[in-house]
């Protein structure tokens, strides 16, 4: 128990540290724990000030202190992962972060911030914590991990199966050649079963060509004796294809296999190239539940292509409709993603809720208060496969969200997401943003993030969207800028605007094979280190969507005057691009000058490779 005396002195230190009085916080801290140096969050904040002041050595000192008298203390754990991180001290970070995980009962909130610690260290050797720390966050469905990838995929090039067999750039005969061999092979798909290996199979698409190389390599050695001799470790692998919605899959390499007819071990054979019917793959699941009781990888390969893609249906069959649409792009893009709904994503964040009201103080400190209700009526503007809608729906306090899309493949993946983690914040509905009822609306927040530039007529659309904002509404938008996207411009030019039209399935499986092949210094080469290049709705979004244009800065600025909105501002995900231009640019604090923009993006051209993000309203 604190006595009352140093009880007000904490009190005082704090008030000092939160009005920036640093050195006279520090004094009356350390005047504290002479008395009592058992006070951990005397020990904590004294961190905290040492470190922003860059006494690094005081800092870890205190920091060590603080845990060390309470080991439950989770917000010191986690800041003190993310001095270790800062230092380069990785492996130290994640063991911080696993103490702060344990600290809070594993929450939501310190498994995300564990994620980030590990994306931190993504080319450091994390051993056996690291180990730890990648199972744990791809056990979960609120953990996003899409981040973790690089030092997973780091990993697993460190384990002693896969050396020399994930190495960048490798030629692929090289690594048929070494899979060829027995004591290798073996080897191999002994280690597919550790936990680590399990989980980044089952639980995170791979995005390494190497990785698709071994896992077709391995494939093709499996045949039905083989499956019954390793039907965990085929389960696997197949888990792993069909993450990539079996992209790896060319006209000629599936055998032809009758899953209308098969046994499990046929079944399985046939889902190492296939998605097996989803009736299919729910009988087994019933069936077979004895021998899938000791088989957890096989039995979840079934639930993915059964249950789950049934559920999916069902809630796409139910969907209710708002009007129709006669547009004949709309019509072309809807057909593209009924039949790859995009994307078919798998974690996501949980934790970071915050009002509108407050969420635009935070991100436009330079604009005056906005009059935000703080239960708004949100609407999500093509929500496609609803990960950004159901982030939205639990990212904004008090929201209820609308999710509205063409595809009704797409939001019956996105209300099974919504409904398996119980949410009742959100409800979807079939639309063309063209052709809204008249009754609909009004939306205090308006997202429309990724779907304009698919339209034929984008400002058309955007000014569309504008008659059902509220009046004080705010909106955001997100357009594919032209210079980023210069290597996906590249593609689109060799096949021609015509042919990617009709491309089935299996042309663009092939044209993503030759894509492989480039030379690293080939205009289009920057295709293949992306994400979505690995996945076949990922692929077909990325290259061969049926309907794209992008934008550029000055085409932005243009429509914001037609339309009558002011620009509030581009949002990132780190703070390091704004940080940047507020150097470049300091008598633009509010960094709202859009030329300056353009001039910056000239000289940065993959800023905005992840889209321009940006928030408007209407002009008061």
């Amino acid at each position: 128990m604190l006595t009352e005396d140093i009880r007000q002195e904490m009190g005082r230190a704090t008030a000092l540290q939160r009005q920036g009085r640093n050195a006279e916080a520090v004094g009356l801290y350390r005047a504290i724990l002479k008395k009592n140096n058992r006070i951990a969050e005397a020990h904590y904040n004294l961190a905290l000030i040492l470190r922003d002041d860059g006494k690094a050595q005081g800092a870890e000192k205190s920091f060590k202190a603080a845990v060390k008298l309470n080991p439950s203390y989770g917000r010191a754990w986690t800041a003190y992962a993310r001095f270790l991180g800062a230092r380069g001290k990785h492996r130290d970070a994640v063991r911080a972060g696993l103490a702060a995980v344990k600290a809070s009962n594993q929450s939501a909130a310190s498994l995300q911030e564990l994620a980030f610690i590990v994306e931190a260290g993504e080319g450091a050797d994390l051993g056996g914590p690291g180990d730890e720390a990648l199972v744990l966050c791809l056990s979960r469905a609120d953990v996003e991990a899409d981040g973790i990838v690089v030092a997973l995929l780091n990993r697993l090039r460190r384990h002693a199966a896969f050396e020399g067999l994930l190495d960048p750039g490798l030629d692929e005969q090289v690594i048929t050649a070494r899979l060829a061999e027995p004591s290798v092979r073996e080897r191999l798909l002994e280690a597919l079963t550790e936990p680590v290996l399990a989980a980044a199979l089952s639980g995170i698409l791979l995005p390494s060509r190497e990785m698709g190389i071994l896992l077709a390599a391995l494939r093709s050695r499996f045949d039905k004796k083989a499956v019954a001799e390793r039907l965990e470790e085929a389960a696997l692998i197949a888990l792993q294809l069909e993450l990539g919605e079996y992209v790896l899959v060319i006209p000629g390499d599936a055998p032809d296999l009758p899953p209308e007819k098969a046994g499990l071990l046929d079944a399985l054979l046939s889902a190492l190239y296939r998605p097996l019917p989803p009736e299919l793959a729910a009988r087994f699941l019933g069936d077979e539940a004895e021998v899938l009781k000791e088989l957890p990888y096989a039995r979840e390969l079934l639930s993915r292509l059964g249950p789950r893609r049934q559920k999916e249906t069902k809630l796409a069959a139910n969907l209710p409709v708002l009007g129709e649409s006669a547009d004949t792009v709309s019509a072309a893009v809807r057909a593209q993603y009924e039949e790859s709904p995009y994307p078919r994503w798998r974690g996501l964040r949980a934790g970071g809720e915050i009002s509108l009201q407050a969420l635009s103080r935070q991100l436009f400190p330079h604009h005056p208060p906005m009059a935000l209700p703080m239960q708004p009526a949100v609407l999500v503007a093509g929500a496609g496969t609803g990960r950004h809608a159901l982030r939205t729906a639990i990212r904004i306090e008090g929201a209820e969200v609308t999710a509205i899309d063409l595809s009704a493949a797409s939001l019956g993946y996105a209300a099974r997401e919504a409904g398996a983690r119980g949410m009742s914040n959100i409800r979807f509905a079939l639309a063309d943003i063209l052709a809204l009822p008249d009754d609909f609306g009004p939306f205090d927040l308006i997202e429309c993030c990724g779907v304009l530039h698919h339209m034929a007529d984008p400002e058309g659309a955007w000014k569309g969207l504008l008659k059902v904002l509220a009046p004080k509404g705010v909106m955001k938008i997100a357009l594919y800028s032209e210079q980023a996207r210069q290597d996906v411009v590249a593609v689109r030019a060799r096949l021609g605007e015509d042919k990617i039209k009709s491309l089935s399935l299996d042309e663009m499986r092939a044209l993503r094979r030759e894509l492989l092949s480039l030379p690293f210094d080939d205009p289009a080469a920057d295709v293949t280190r992306e994400l979505d290049f690995y996945s076949l709705s990922g692929c077909r979004d990325l290259l061969f969507n049926r309907q794209e244009q992008r934008f550029d800065i000055p085409r932005i600025e243009g429509a914001i005057k037609t339309l009558d909105l002011e620009f509030l501002g581009f949002e990132f995900v780190s703070l390091a691009p704004l940080a940047a231009y507020r150097a470049y640019y300091p008598m633009d604090p509010a960094a709202t000058n859009l030329a300056n923009w353009a001039a910056f993006e000239a000289e940065k051209p993959m800023l905005f490779r992840g889209m321009y993000q940006f928030w408007c309203r209407r002009r008061n």
